[in-house]
This record gives structure tokens, sequence and C-alpha cells, in this order.
């Protein structure tokens, strides 16, 4: 499997006639193309990494509030106080003139109980105010629409039979449409579009922020990839020699259907491994609970069912067992498609027909999948941020996010029809016409941790 001869740009995929000559690829337009589609992927990725440590710090520090309110009866018992020490500000309990009434343990901990809660409504303010969740989905359902639609381009199939590349500029203006007046405008994008080399400089006090906010970022991150991390190295898959080249069938598979393919096989893997070991420390946790309560420690049950609720939490939000379903769904429409070309012969491999049903299946797989995904994820923000209506995040076919978009890509009404080894019947308009999103085989995509 390889690219096409470099004169098959003059001819349709799976065809010995030239295509007419306004159809002749535009490699400028192209490489715009995929320009567009690398910005907004990677500040999508940039807007889930922050979105994404702002929720887990906020865990963090709702850990901590019930582990000080449980500590403070137990300093309080250790030094003996009477109703007037409990009543004493944080302050004066640390720095009291009179050594005997000064306790700094003891006032270190109401301190902590009051600036905590304070940092907490203030880090909440900020992700509702700022919106990183609806900025990841937006900018990540914009590339990948982008990028099906490349390929689709790339593939000369539906509509890019016939002068493609107006057809590709329009599509793309549309993409780009969608974000004009949503909260992905409301902040400059960084990397942007053919941008030169530039450096930051930044003030004494920006400097230390973000010197402190990388570090606990890392401390976070560290811990929960100790506790509860799963990693695999896997060969790298290969690579699109030349991203400009129209693809001929075996091309189309290899590059696109056995690269999500496998994508699909390897986060299902790391979902699975993260879902069996967060459901067994959420039964860990109550176990331990139980322990503590039995020995006469019933005050610190309390932090044990914090630990096992932020592990429910993450679990629902994150959607772990809905979305390790539906990429063994995805994972296996994909192999059916592949078995059904195999099983084709020549004569009828060499047939353009049969090669856009290839195309259309696949990518229409893809997007069932993704549009399943960003449905749920835009449940769960709303869920998060109680909003009203999940508006500010229109899914990525276009719909609105208010029930009439796609559901789960196991329904009937969202999953692709299933290839048959003897016909192949999609829907004719499944992708002709649309903006879908898919998911590109990357990491970056959706990280396993939280």
């Amino acid at each position: 499997m390889s690219n096409s001869p470099p004169d098959s740009q003059d001819s349709l995929p799976g065809h010995d006639i030239p295509a007419p000559e306004q159809n002749v690829a535009s490699v400028s337009l192209l490489n715009n193309a995929w320009e567009r589609q690398r910005v907004y992927s990677k500040n999508a990725t940039s807007a889930q990494d922050r979105f994404l440590a702002v929720e887990r710090l906020l865990t963090l520090l709702a850990l901590l509030v019930v582990v000080l309110a449980v500590a403070q009866p137990v300093v309080l018992s250790r030094i003996g106080s009477d109703a007037s020490t409990t009543d004493r500000m944080p302050l004066d309990l640390l720095f009291s003139p009179n050594p005997a009434d000064r306790h700094v343990l003891l006032g270190s901990l109401n301190l902590l109980l009051i600036i905590i809660p304070i940092t907490m409504a203030a880090l909440r303010a900020f992700a509702v105010k700022f919106s990183r969740g609806n900025s990841w989905l937006l900018l990540r359902g914009s590339a990948e629409a982008i990028k099906m639609e490349i390929f689709c381009f790339r593939t000369q199939v539906k509509q890019y039979q016939s002068n493609r590349n107006t057809e590709l500029a329009a599509k793309i203006q549309l993409i780009s449409e969608r974000l004009k007046g949503s909260v992905v405008h409301q902040r400059a994008l960084f990397p942007y579009e053919d941008q030169t080399e530039t450096k930051i400089r930044l003030g004494l006090l920006l400097r230390l922020v973000k010197h402190l906010g990388i570090w606990i970022n890392r401390l976070i991150t560290s811990v929960w990839e100790f506790l509860f991390g799963f990693k695999e190295e896997v060969k790298s898959l290969p690579q699109d020699p030349d991203r400009n080249a129209d693809l001929d069938p075996d091309g189309y598979i290899k590059y696109r259907l056995e690269g999500q393919f496998d994508w699909y096989r390897r986060k299902a893997r790391s979902q699975d491994r993260q879902h069996q070991i967060l459901q067994t420390s959420v039964y860990a946790f109550g176990g331990i609970g139980t322990l503590l309560a039995a020995i006469g420690f019933q005050s610190w049950v309390a932090v044990t069912a914090t630990l096992a609720a932020a592990l429910v939490n993450y679990l629902e939000y994150r959607r772990v067992e809905a979305t390790l379903m539906g990429y063994n769904q995805a994972a296996d429409t994909l192999y059916d498609i592949r078995t059904w070309w195999l099983s084709l012969p020549e004569a009828d491999k060499a047939n353009f027909k049969n090669f856009e049903k290839l195309v259309v299946n696949t990518e229409e797989t893809i997007r069932s999948e993704h549009n399943s995904w960003l449905q749920d994820m835009q449940d769960r923000l709303a869920n998060l941020y109680d909003a009203d209506s999940k508006g500010d995040a229109p899914a990525a076919d276009g719909k609105p996010a208010d029930g009439s978009g796609p559901g789960p890509a196991s329904s009937p009404e969202t999953k692709p029809g299933l290839p048959k080894p003897a016909a192949l019947s999609p829907d004719p308009e499944a992708v002709s016409g649309q903006d879908v999103s898919v998911k590109e085989p990357d990491s970056a995509v959706e990280p396993s941790l939280p």
C-alpha cells in the first residue's frame, strides 16, 4: 500500500479516466486546510489540559477540606482547649502576644478552613467564566470536521467529485463560522495560523504565578500517575508520506482506516485498565471506611468516603465506561468494513462506487462515535456548570446540544450501516454536505488522565 503515483492527482481514484481540469487539487488550499486543522487541534489540547487541571485541583482541595475538618477536633482535644480558644480568630491563635495563648497548629487549621473554600469558589467561577471545557469541545469538533473533509477531498468522493477546491474552501469557511460568537473567540488562539516565532516576556508576579501553577499541576499529575496511571508504549504507526496527494483505496485503508482502528483498540485497552483500577479503588476505600468505623475512628470515615466519591465523580464526568463501549463498537465496525473490502474481487475494487462506499462508511463510523462522545461530554459539562442549556457547545454535526443531536453510537438512529460481504448499502447522503467530527489517532485528543 502506497499513495497514488504523482500523476494520479489528475485522475479519479479507482479510475483510469482523467479528472476534469477544474478538479485538480490545489496544494496551497490543502496546506491551508491542514494548517487550520493543526491550529484548532493544538488549541483544543491546550483548553483540555487547563480544564482538567482546574478540575483536578478542585477535587484535591475538596479532599483537603474534609481532612482538615476531621483533624480539627483531634487537635482541639490534644491541646485541651476551652470555649474561649474555639471562638478565637485564626490570626489571634497564630500571633498572640502571650505564648501560652498561641496555638500555631490550630490557628493554621482554622485559617486553611477559611481560605480553601474561598479559593474553591474562585476557581469554580474562573472555570465557568472562561469555559475551558466548552472551548475544548468546540475546537476539537472543528479540528476533526476539517480532517474528515480533507480525507473526502483527497479521495474525491461525494460532492468532491467535481470542483472540489471550491467545495473544500466552502466547508472550511462553514466550520469556522460556527466558532464565531462562541467562547472560543473570547480569547486568542495560540498558536495561530502561520505564526512566526515569538517570545513572551512576563512580569515578575506573572512569572511566579506561572511557575507555581506548573509545579502544582505536575505534583497532582504525578500523584495521579503513581496511584492510577496506565501507559502503554507502542510502536509509532505508519505516517502518510504526502498529506497533499490523492489517496487510492490501499492508501486510504493504511493511513485512515487502519490508523483509526489501531487508535480505538489502544484507547479501549487504556480505558479498560483505568476503569478496573478506579472501580476497585472505590470498593477499597469503602472497605477501609468500614474498618475505621469498626476500630473506633468514625470521624475519619468521612475522608475515605470523600476519596471514593471523588473517583466515582471522575468515572461519571469522564464517561469512562461509556467511552470504552463506544471505542470497541467503532473498532468492530471498522474491522467489518475492511473485511468487506478485502472480500471484493479485484474487478469490484477497481469500481469507484465501491471505493466511495468504503470511504463513506468509514467516515460515518468515526463521525458517529465522536458525536456520541461529544454529546456525553456536553451533558457532563452542563451538569458540572449547572447550566440552564447546552447551547454554548453545539454538536459536531451542527445541531444544538438540546437532545436533538446524535445519540449514543449504539442507538439505531446513529449507528452506521455495517458492511456486508456481498453488498454494502450506506446512506448515500451519510456524509455528503454535512460537517462531521472524527477523532484523530493522537493521544492528545483525550488523555487518559483526569
